[in-house]
């Protein structure tokens, strides 16, 4: 039996911080969650102890929104890429993610989900796809958008929504696929968003020009969250709230949110969290195969881009996604909304396992929940990251085989 221990940390669990705290992980499920830090008993003898004095013990972070990242994308359709991916997430606190599939010719992206589906149940068994954050499923943006709102997503990737082709996204997915983006004011997208909804897929909405009235519809068709909130999506007016408007304010909606300061004003950040509450905000990367390399050109769906001062954009000035990283939408949720640890933590761990129907076991510090940890320096800095009990990279903290 394995054991791992984590002692003397800042403890975010679902109720309170625990200072100086103690988690135990037994076979990859965490046991107890205690107050202080407890002794270590004679029968834990081989057991694994972190000492975590002086740092922050959250729940793994989990990106439900990540194109790619370390000069590797979903659409490069390889577990080279995937595995890339996963050991870069890691890096910066991410324990699970959703690779996200974006609008492109339909055999591309039934490869691209084929393959994201095959790895991820390689990593299930341990079959050589290295350490990393987990795939937890695939997250597939689009086809079905709006032409007048899609963003970087290339153009001769939009489909007019289509069963057929639902269904053979879904057949690649071959039961993976978490969650799909539908323009909602698309003739027939009601009915894509229901059948996501009976597969027991997410609907959500985005690259958008649904009114409010619209996007309304789409949430009592079973839509429940919005993408990248504000960004290619209709606005907020004061006659016409639009889809941001409905997102604002439908209960019913969970809103992603690009927490970069590029994506959405610091003050824009603050006004999600004060109108969704942490509840109902997942932090997300919307990450590209730039993100971590630095300045320079890149590519994203076959599209340059070029990477400057911190933002990604097409040739033409569109954001195309973006450099985020989970470790620094968690910070900047903290700096820019004022969130408090707890707060912020709900947002980057617990709100996205539940929009992706993990909530059982993943997002929280409680006794059953999968040993998916995140351990952070109070500067920020990812120190330990750790996934059904196993570290996945290490920083600076110091390991004692007691």
């Amino acid at each position: 039996m394995s054991k791992v221990i984590i002692r003397g940390g800042s403890i975010v669990a679902p109720d309170s911080v625990i200072e100086g705290g103690t988690v135990t992980i037994e076979n990859g499920v965490i046991v107890e969650v205690a107050a202080g830090a407890t002794e270590i008993p004679e029968s834990c003898a081989d057991a694994t102890v972190i000492d975590a004095t002086g740092c922050v013990v959250c729940p793994g972070f989990i990106d439900i929104h990540i194109h790619g990242a370390a000069g590797a994308d979903t659409m490069d359709a390889s577990p080279e890429a995937l595995y890339a991916m996963a050991r870069f997430a890691a890096s910066r606190g991410v324990t699970g993610f959703l690779p996200t599939v974006m609008s492109s010719p339909l055999p591309a992206m039934v490869k691209a989900c084929e393959q994201a589906a095959a790895f991820m149940r390689a990593q299930a068994v341990g079959a050589g796809t290295g350490r990393g954050a987990a795939v937890l499923g695939i997250n597939v943006e689009g086809p079905f958008l709006s032409q007048g709102a899609r963003g970087a997503q290339p153009a001769e990737g939009l489909l007019a929504p289509d069963m057929a082709a639902l269904d053979t996204l879904l057949s690649a997915g071959a039961g993976a696929i978490r969650c799909m983006s539908v323009a909602p004011e698309l003739n027939g997208a009601l009915d894509i968003i229901t059948a996501l909804v009976r597969a027991g897929v997410t609907a959500s909405i985005a690259h958008t020009e649904a009114t409010y009235d619209q996007t309304v519809a789409a949430v009592r068709a079973g839509a429940s969250l919005a993408t990248h909130t504000f960004n290619a999506m209709r606005g907020l007016h004061h006659r016409e709230p639009g889809t941001v408007g409905a997102a604002l304010t439908q209960d019913g909606l969970t809103c992603e949110m690009i927490a970069d300061g590029v994506h959405l004003h610091p003050a824009v950040v603050a006004l999600i969290v004060r109108a969704k509450g942490s509840a109902r905000v997942a932090l997300i990367t919307d990450a590209m195969r730039a993100a971590g390399m630095g300045e320079g050109r890149s590519e994203l769906g076959g599209q340059a881009v070029t990477v400057k001062g911190g933002e990604a954009r097409l040739d033409d000035g569109t954001l195309a996604g973006s450099i985020l990283t989970l470790d620094r939408a968690f910070a900047n949720a903290r700096r820019f909304a004022g969130a408090s640890l707890a707060e912020a933590a709900e947002m980057a761990s617990t709100t996205p396992a539940r929009v992706i129907g993990l909530a059982n076991r993943k997002g929280r510090i409680a006794p059953g929940m999968d040993g998916d940890i995140t351990i952070l320096a109070t500067s920020g800095e990812v120190v330990r990251t750790i996934v059904a009990g196993n570290t996945v990279y290490e920083g600076v903290l110091k390991v004692v085989n007691w």
